[in-house]
């Protein structure tokens, strides 16, 4: 759920300070994924975060809610409408948010925030669900309008979409990956070659079944994985550098390090 505040007090010997900006602002749109369903730590688990507190001195937001279709419809039993719908609003997509705030649900305010300079969309996963099965043509047209709504909304940003990994199916001594709406993903960034600001990351490859835990979510490794690839990808297809320093970006811990600075304690002894 995103949060709108209508104001803040504070004493009256104290001040409001502006934290400085960094040089560029990341917006991720996804679904559980992007959420860090069922990982360890959950959103900070997920390759969203991995890939955009990895980046360094970018600003970022996440709107991805679990269970969530791209198509406007409602999916599964308890998210009410899709994100080409839920974009625009403050509030999220269960039908409990539904029943609050009924057809008068609070818009968010883009104006009050940064635009952002790149877009990363990764939905459609819960699309193909056999409980939702949304046809390919209805998710094609659904991916082109919220492609295009988020072009008005930032005409400046880059938007990039990613294929989905799909499934894993034992083939005999080894597992087959079989990826979701793989042509129409393709062909809405083909809709949108001639104009330049929509790029394709493919994901093909990326994970293999070991990756995906029992819940059909990446596991902690997974993540990490898809976000080190399409960390690589922003640098030589867009050209970003790496502007992370210290502590690695896995919950602030130093996840690999050396045997040095990992025997050393904190008052610098041995």
């Amino acid at each position: 759920m995103r949060v709108q505040l209508a104001g803040v007090s504070v004493a009256s010997d104290s001040q409001l300070v502006t934290v400085p900006q960094y040089s560029k602002t990341v917006e991720i749109i996804g679904d559980s994924f992007a959420s860090g369903q069922y990982g360890t730590y959950e959103g900070l688990s997920s390759w969203a975060y991995n890939y955009a507190a990895g980046l360094g001195d970018v600003e970022y937001s996440i709107t991805a809610y679990p269970g969530i279709c791209l198509t406007d419809e409602q999916c599964y039993a308890d998210k009410a409408r899709g994100m080409t719908h839920q974009w625009f609003y403050a509030s999220d997509a269960g039908v409990r948010a539904s029943a609050t705030y009924g057809n008068q649900p609070e818009k968010w305010d883009f104006s009050a925030h940064r635009a952002a300079d790149l877009v990363i969309i990764d939905l459609g996963t819960n699309d193909h669900r056999a409980v939702n099965d949304i046809p390919g043509s209805t998710f094609y047209d659904s991916y082109v309008e919220l492609v295009t709504s988020v072009h008005e909304t930032w005409p400046n940003a880059q938007i990039v979409i990613m294929s989905l990994w799909g499934n894993f199916t034992r083939s005999g001594d080894t597992y087959v990956q079989s990826p979701f709406y793989v042509s129409e993903i393709q062909r809405v960034a083909e809709h949108f070659q001639e104009d330049g600001f929509v790029y394709y990351f493919d994901t093909k490859g990326v994970l293999q079944h070991n990756d995906i835990d029992p819940q059909e979510h990446p596991t902690d490794v997974g993540h990490i994985k898809v976000a080190s690839h399409l960390m690589q990808w922003t640098k030589l297809k867009l050209g970003w550098e790496f502007g992370a320093t210290g502590p690695e970006v896995q919950h602030d811990t130093l996840y690999w390090n050396n045997e040095d600075s990992y025997r050393r304690s904190f008052d610098g002894s041995y």
